[in-house]
């Protein structure tokens, strides 16, 4: 006997588009289907590109103005500690002077590798 063989073809078309826009294909069907809505589509993606870089200068402006902040807040916070170093020392208590000091060293040190840390992940 012979056997029938059956023979099966698939054809598989993957096709892909990456970006804020429609594929200019589909922009044209967008058309197609209601006029002018190719370039609405494109008016709404340039607002949002405008949105978003206000937002991104808002975030740029408050990240320098933090920085101004946190600066003196430090000074301040150095200038404290040295005060009550300074105070410990002059009471006699060597103990309490020492941990002062660890702390405040520790605090900058503390402060400045998260700075660092949080530069390095933008």
């Amino acid at each position: 006997m012979k056997e029938k063989r059956h023979i099966e073809t698939q054809i598989t078309q993957v096709q892909a588009w990456q970006g804020p826009l429609p594929s200019p294909e589909a922009l044209s069907k967008y058309n197609d289907a209601v006029p002018g809505a190719a370039e609405r589509i494109l008016s709404m993606a340039e607002k949002e590109m405008e949105h978003r870089h206000q937002k991104e200068d808002k975030a740029i402006k408050y990240s320098g103005r933090l920085m101004v902040f946190s600066t003196l807040l430090a000074f301040l916070c150095v200038i404290v500690l040295g005060g009550v170093l300074c105070y410990a020392i002059y009471v006699g208590s060597n103990t309490a002077a020492i941990a002062t000091a660890i702390g405040a060293i520790a605090a900058v040190v503390g402060l400045f590798t998260f700075g660092k840390a949080k530069q390095s992940e933008k």
